[in-house]
């Protein structure tokens, strides 16, 4: 019995052994659980803490702003926006803050670059049209201030770019154009300055012109078209251009021709074409004249195109180039008139322009000798300390031969120099031919 008590003893305090260490390791694990609960809220929370972290110092840098710009301390309010956008560039309410402080400074381009910068980051529609809105609202300044320009044409541009729909901007394009290409007195100084200086508003015109084809080729529109076909044809009965500039204006004409169905478009693009083949044709005249050596202008005289402009004013059939008697040529401006019968252009002379560096005449009277039209070029060039013509015909006309004079058809040239005491005159008779002479007057 004995032995059998005590093994059963055994036997319980074992049992109890284990009974503990099953409760002690249960503990155990609520420990641990709990334990790694407390971690996962504790970091969690510490996420969450840190997140709000940004949005909060955002938050408080726009409070300051704001609260600048209540006591118009506005570059303070501008740095305030700084440094919330240095947290977070995608602040909608930063760049709007920013760029109200500019507006009441009254620095437009800045609170433009702004807000235009704040799309670009964020692509908000909100500060899309603020910028939009600004700019209209600086064209609408410029032109009731009577300070109209290209550049106020530019804005409304720039608001077609982002929104080719933009029915304020069409409207502002409409007085622009009034302003700049109808009621302005220097009107003609868009595409060539109107005092004849060397300033010129070609290029920015061109560059506004071509933004604009590029709208219209993005997202076609009849009303944008309009506009286009309206400023490439000035509201002007004359207008100047700088000759540099002629095949860029033909081109530019030419790429709106090919999307417009307009007969002023048409006719203006292919009088400025017919401008630049002539400025292209005489520029060999103009070497030759500038070399000293005159002897090749009689095979320029003789070719078909200077034939064909001669007979052109002959007949009166000349299109697009307008002039009678002598028809002036030079390299540096021109003028386009718009007539009854539509555009044509003619050379700036020496009383047009006094940049003019040389000039050439054609002859457009028709006088026969011997039933054989007379042809006939001068040049006269600038610089000359005494007003110098040189002219070379093609006439009817003595040669002395031996001691007779004989009537032929030969070439004469003649120098003719300007001075106080009256015009001195060199003839050279039969110029080039086998009986060449010379005389002085």
């Amino acid at each position: 019995m004995e032995k059998k008590e005590i093994r059963r003893s055994k036997e319980k305090a074992a049992d109890r052994a284990r009974r503990r260490k099953q409760r002690q390791k249960v503990v155990m694990t609520e420990k641990i659980v709990i334990a790694v609960i407390a971690f996962v809220v504790l970091v969690g929370g510490g996420i969450f803490i840190y997140h709000m972290i940004p949005d909060m110092k955002v938050a408080k840098s726009l409070e300051e702003a704001s609260a600048f710009i209540e006591t118009e301390a506005y570059d303070d309010a501008i740095a305030s926006c700084e440094e919330a956008l240095e947290i977070d560039s995608t602040s909608v309410q930063a760049y709007r803050t920013m760029a109200g402080a500019y507006l009441t400074k009254e620095e437009i381009t800045s609170a433009e670059q702004v807000l235009y910068q704040g799309w670009e980051t964020t692509q908000d529609e909100s500060l899309l049209q603020y910028y939009c809105t600004v700019l209209l609202n600086e064209a609408v300044a410029d032109i009731n201030n009577q300070a109209c320009s290209l550049k106020t044409l530019e804005k409304c541009i720039a608001v077609l770019e982002k929104d080719s729909d933009n029915e304020d901007a069409f409207r502002l394009m409409g007085e622009c154009y009034k302003r700049l290409f109808e009621e302005s007195p220097e009107q003609e100084g868009l595409l060539c300055n109107a005092s004849m200086d060397d300033a010129c508003g070609f290029k920015t015109y061109q560059d506004l012109m071509l933004r604009l084809l590029l709208v219209y080729e993005e997202t076609p529109g009849q009303e944008l078209l309009n506009e286009i076909v309206r400023f490439a044809e000035p509201g002007t009965q004359m207008f100047w251009m700088d000759i540099e500039h002629l095949s860029d204006y033909a081109e530019l004409l030419s790429r709106i021709d090919e999307n417009a169905d307009s007969d002023g478009i048409a006719q203006l693009s292919a009088c400025v074409k017919k401008a630049s083949e002539m400025q292209t044709l005489f520029a060999e005249a103009f070497s030759i004249f500038e070399s000293g050596d005159f002897a090749p202008i009689r095979d320029f005289m003789n070719k078909e195109e200077y034939l064909t402009i001669r007979d052109g004013f002959l007949s009166g059939t000349m299109e697009y180039w307008d002039g009678a008697t002598y028809i002036p040529v030079t390299r540096e401006k021109m003028k386009f008139l718009k007539t009854d019968a539509g555009w044509k252009f003619a050379f700036a002379d020496y009383e047009d322009y006094d940049g003019v560096n040389g000039l050439i005449n054609v002859w457009g009277v028709k006088q026969e000798d011997a039933g054989v039209q007379r042809l006939a070029i001068s040049y006269e060039p600038a610089g000359t300390e005494q007003p110098t013509t040189y002219e070379f015909i093609y006439l009817y006309s003595n040669v002395q031969i031996g001691s007779e004079y004989v009537p032929q058809m030969n070439y004469r040239f003649e120098t003719r120099v300007d001075t106080p005491e009256g015009t001195i005159t060199q003839l050279i008779g039969d110029w080039g031919g086998e009986h060449e002479w010379t005389t002085e007057f």
